[in-house]
C-alpha cells in the first residue's frame, strides 16, 4: 500500500520546541493544549505576519535543531516501510527543505521514504495533500491537521487523524481518529486486511 505521512505533529514534535522558543522570546508560557487552532496567531495573539516572522526566527534557533520525534513514530514508520511504500508529505515551507531533509535523514535513514512538499502552511501556492495523494495513488494518509485529513477523506482517501486540540471538530466516514502510533498501526493493519 502507498501511505502518506505528515511530518509535524505526526512524525516530528515541532510544537513542543516551538513553544519553548516562544517562551524564551516572549516570556509567555503557552501549552500545546491551548491550541484549538493550528493558526498560531489565533492562540498567542498578534497578526499572521508576526507569527510567520516568529516561525522563521524559530527555524534559525537551537530549538528547531533539537526537534525530537513523536513517541513511537520512528519505530512505527520503519515497521510500515517493510511492507508499504511511504511518502512524507509536509506543508513545511520549501525554504526549510535543507533542515527538514537533514532531520528525516537523521531519524528515518532506515526507511526508503520519499519527501514531498505540498502547499505550505503560510498559504503559498502548491499542490494540496489530497491532490498529491490522488496523483501518486496514495490510498491512506496519516495527518494531524483536520482540514487536510478532510480534503483527503472527501477525495476517497482514507485518513488516520492524530487527535490534537486543533482538530476536534473534524469527522468523516473516511477519517479514523487515533491518539498515538500504536493505535495508528492497529488501524493500518485493519485497513490492509479490508482495503
Amino acid at each position: 500500500m502507498k501511505i502518506g505521512i505528515d511530518l509535524d505533529e505526526v512524525t516530528a514534535d515541532l510544537m513542543s520546541q516551538l513553544l519553548k522558543f516562544y517562551y524564551k522570546k516572549t516570556g509567555r508560557l503557552i501549552k500545546k493544549e491551548n491550541f484549538n487552532s493550528y493558526n498560531w496567531w489565533d492562540v498567542w495573539g498578534g497578526t499572521r505576519e508576526e507569527a510567520i516572522k516568529i516561525y522563521y526566527q524559530f527555524y534559525d534557533s537551537e530549538e528547531f535543531d533539537n526537534i525530537k520525534p513523536i513517541e513511537k513514530a520512528i519505530e512505527s514508520i520503519n515497521y510500515l516501510g517493510d511492507k508499504n511504500e511511504l511518502f512524507i508529505i509536509t506543508s513545511r515551507p520549501f525554504a526549510h527543505k535543507e533542515k527538514t531533509e537533514k532531520w528525516i535523514e537523521k531519524y528515518l535513514s532506515e526507511s526508503s521514504i520519499k519527501i514531498i512538499y505540498s502547499n505550505d502552511f503560510y498559504g503559498k501556492k502548491g499542490n494540496s495533500k489530497a491532490a498529491i495523494c490522488k496523483r501518486l495513488g496514495i490510498k491512506l494518509i496519516i495527518e494531524d491537521l483536520g482540514k487536510y485529513a478532510l480534503e483527503c477523506a472527501q477525495s476517497d482517501i482514507k485518513a488516520i487523524l492524530f487527535d490534537r486540540p486543533w482538530n476536534k471538530e473534524y469527522e468523516h466516514p473516511n477519517i479514523k481518529r487515533v491518539h498515538n502510533w500504536q493505535e495508528a498501526i492497529a488501524e493500518i493493519e485493519k485497513l490492509s486486511q479490508n482495503p
